[in-house]
């Protein structure tokens, strides 16, 4: 599947998951943030995409504060499922896109190009 025109929740500058959300400090928690969390309606994480673009369903090593609220790059989006919901069905009813757009895309700096993105399905390219 080819990255879409348009991104839901944008477009960012970079060459790779890793450096499209800023410098890789280490000890930077804002770095180590997960970029997007989908939750369900108690709060919790139900999966989450890591700052490597990698996708995480069941969530595993979700990023929160110290009260275990959702730490991210992007936001916490609200499913009305449950944990036992695919990734696609998560994607589906946490984002509405009826034109299937891709959640977010990185942007090569130097051409313009998509070189890695999140799809409507949540799948990680």
């Amino acid at each position: 599947m080819a990255a879409t025109n348009f991104a839901m929740l944008g477009g960012f500058n970079g060459t790779g998951w890793a450096n499209a959300f800023g410098p890789s400090t280490t000890g930077s928690p804002a770095n180590a943030m997960d970029l997007l969390q989908i939750v369900d309606a108690n709060g919790n994480i139900l999966l989450n995409v890591d700052k490597a673009g990698v996708v995480h369903n069941p969530a595993s090593s979700a990023t929160t504060d110290d009260s275990n609220l959702p730490q991210t790059r992007l936001g916490a989006f609200r499913t009305h499922l449950t944990s036992t919901a695919t990734t696609a069905a998560l994607f589906a009813d946490a984002f509405s896109n009826p034109s299937n757009l891709d959640i977010v895309q990185i942007i090569s700096p130097t051409g313009g190009s998509v070189v890695n993105y999140l799809d409507y399905l949540g799948v990680s390219h």
